[in-house]
């Protein structure tokens, strides 16, 4: 079952036992979890029913003893419990062997973004009530959930706001979701929201700026490297996260230098990327920039980085500076 039919079915009165939450798409679960409280759970009474539990801090026997007290308001007791790979194999028993017989007047919403070691609780909850799998967009398909998302405020998107602000801000449905309201709010009165509302009203341009830093690097501009860098570290980014997000862009470089070489057509090689063609047209103008020998040095280098702040006391801030200056030597 996939998030829609999950809300057509609580809207319409049917609640199960029990639901297993699957996937990482967190915010579409959160929402999900909002609307089935909605239904099942009275608004003044939500201090005493619909609770929501993480399973590193209750044990299961903890979570099946609340479950069997009686619905004060509404006529079910609803729990959820997040983060189910926290209970060892015990744990997990203990809730299967309860879902061989739920109480009728509970229902129990199970959450977690992995499925190694679920798979019995898996297939028990999907016996007794329904798997809801949630997956996040990906890149390539972020832009039209972001316009979908825009026609809930009665608002047009353009696409090449929707794919500018993916590029900034990646695939994080909460921050796109945040982004997306302020953008609302900035419009105003406005039906359409355009790529020049993006530029002046979005902040955190997190991917641009990596971008923007790998542009410097290759044109030998340190003192403008090292800038971009530091406004990634203010702006609150962890040094293995800027990490992560140079590794990435320097994969999508190398695909869409080989893909070009190929001379394979552009719909084909964003289909490859999972990407917007308008970005990856950015990806192939910046990739004549590099080498293959050059890009193979700054993997390297990269690599060395994150073994130094994983492995050593250095400040991460001083080792990924370091790296940058190291990329910003004179090619040879």
């Amino acid at each position: 079952m996939y998030p829609d039919e999950f809300i057509e079915q609580i809207t319409g009165g049917t609640i199960e036992p029990v639901y297993l939450f699957a996937g990482e798409g967190e915010l579409i679960k959160e929402e999900a979890w909002r609307r089935l409280l909605d239904q099942v759970v009275p608004a003044g009474a939500r201090t005493m029913n619909g609770e929501r539990l993480l399973a590193r801090e209750h044990s299961a026997e903890e979570v099946l003893g609340r479950l069997s007290a009686l619905p004060m308001f509404g006529k079910r007791r609803l729990v959820m419990v997040q983060n189910l790979e926290a209970w060892p194999k015990d744990q997990l028993k203990a809730v299967i062997a309860y879902l061989a017989k739920p109480y009728p007047s509970a229902c129990l919403v199970l959450s977690s973004t992995q499925k190694k070691g679920l798979e019995k609780l898996q297939a028990a909850a999907e016996d007794r009530g329904w798997l809801v799998q949630f997956n996040p967009p990906t890149e390539r398909d972020a832009p039209r959930w972001l316009q979908k998302r825009a026609r809930q405020f009665q608002k047009e998107l353009t696409p090449q706001a929707a794919s500018c602000l993916v590029e900034q801000l990646g695939v994080d449905l909460f921050r796109l979701q945040r982004e997306l309201e302020k953008l609302v709010a900035y419009v105003g009165d406005r039906d359409k929201i355009e790529l020049g509302d993006v530029g002046e009203a979005v902040t955190g341009q997190r991917s641009f700026t990596v971008f923007e830093l790998l542009r410097f690097v290759s044109d030998g501009q340190t003192r403008q490297a090292v800038f971009s860098l530091r406004n990634l570290l203010l702006a609150g980014e962890h040094p293995l996260g800027i990490l992560a997000l140079l590794a990435r862009q320097i994969r999508l470089l190398w695909q869409a230098r080989d893909g070009a070489a190929r001379r394979l057509p552009a719909a084909e090689l964003a289909r490859k990327l999972g990407l917007p063609s308008g970005v990856v047209n950015r990806y192939v103008q910046q990739a004549q920039s590099f080498s293959e020998a050059e890009l193979y040095r700054i993997h390297g280098l990269i690599r060395e980085a994150d073994l130094a702040i994983k492995s050593t006391g250095t400040a991460p801030p001083l080792l990924i500076e370091a790296l940058v200056l190291k990329l910003c030597r004179p090619k040879t």
